[in-house]
């Protein structure tokens, strides 16, 4: 996967650096709608080859992060499964605001902001479960704890982004002056 270089600036000012000031709503210069569908599309490829996401949940003013193996279905809707006591389970019930971040050295990094919810429906929990298990064997080398999971021990949640961006990390962009993010639209 080759991704071109896109250059992308703050609506209101240049940005200073290599992240935007918080808040700052980017918008590309200089993509017509066919890159922006290329680079959506390699970002859909990426996302549909990994299967481990660092997942950031927070109650209370206290943030925790996790990694998780998910599934990615066609709505760019994310699912995945742990047990049903966890920290991130129960943060979650408490608050669904949710962020993750899915990267890989010198490819790219997606990150993006959501809201999760348990999934109640039998036949999408099954599909969840069968794709799960697609997912955490694409590793010979990866056994997901998961695994050891007993029936009804474990939830199934969805996360429904919110907001997204990809970075191409294909190439350097420490000394670029522009930011290097591309925001998908959800």
């Amino acid at each position: 996967m080759i991704l071109r270089k896109k250059i992308l600036v703050a609506e209101d000012e240049p940005v200073s650096g290599m992240i935007p000031k918080a808040g700052t709503i980017l918008k590309s210069h200089h993509m017509d709608d066919a890159t922006y569908k290329e680079i959506k599309n390699d970002m859909i490829t990426f996302l549909k080859e990994k299967f481990v996401m660092d997942l950031a949940t927070c109650v209370d003013n206290k943030p925790a992060v996790a990694p998780v193996v998910y599934v990615i279905d066609e709505d760019l809707q994310f699912y995945f499964v742990t047990y049903t006591n966890t920290l991130k389970s129960n943060n979650l019930i408490k608050n669904p605001q949710c962020s993750f971040v899915i990267w890989e050295f010198l490819k790219m990094s997606v990150q993006a902001s959501g809201v999760a919810s348990v999934v109640e429906d039998e036949a999408k929990k099954e599909w969840v479960i069968e794709a799960f298990a697609d997912a955490a064997t694409k590793d010979p080398n990866f056994w997901a704890p998961i695994f050891r999971i007993k029936r009804g021990d474990y939830m199934v949640f969805q996360i429904k982004p919110t907001w997204m961006r990809v970075l191409d990390l294909t190439h350097s962009t420490v000394r670029q002056i522009k930011s290097p993010f591309t925001e998908i639209k959800m």
